[in-house]
């Protein structure tokens, strides 16, 4: 199977950066799968699970936040917000975080509070998702 450079970049830190065989993101319209010699394209991402299998067959997987992906001449870039193993996500803040963010929605809000609370609770949802699904950890 080809193979292609992929960076995964997040604000605190780089969390991946090699060759991989496949990727697959959580994008705006659902997920999408990137394999090498993809066509050119910037596509927005949401909150969710990333998922790369590297070149043994070996995949890691990730809980990421907000940000895009640029596929380019067998490289792809992705910068996010966050990214964390599920081993990383610390349930209890997590769900606090989420409980925050439920809290301030009931709360009368401007609109961009509303915006703003509304991204924490996606963000929380998000590694709590992860987090349950590979629990094993």
């Amino acid at each position: 199977m080809s193979t292609f450079e992929l960076s995964v970049i997040a604000t605190n830190r780089t969390f991946y950066k090699g060759i991989c065989r496949q990727v697959v993101v959580s994008s705006t319209d659902g997920l999408l799968g990137i394999m090498a010699n993809h066509e050119r394209a910037v596509v927005a991402i949401v909150e969710g699970e990333t998922r790369i299998q590297l070149e043994d067959g070996e995949w890691i997987t990730a809980v990421t936040g907000i940000g895009y992906v640029q596929i380019q001449d067998n490289k792809v870039l992705i910068i996010v917000d966050f990214a964390e193993k599920p081993e990383e996500v610390d349930e209890r803040m997590a769900q606090q975080a989420l409980e925050e963010a439920q809290e301030e929605m009931r709360q009368k809000q401007s609109l961009m509070e509303f915006h703003i609370s509304q991204a924490k609770m996606a963000r929380a949802m998000a590694r709590l998702s992860v987090k349950k699904k590979y629990s094993g950890f």
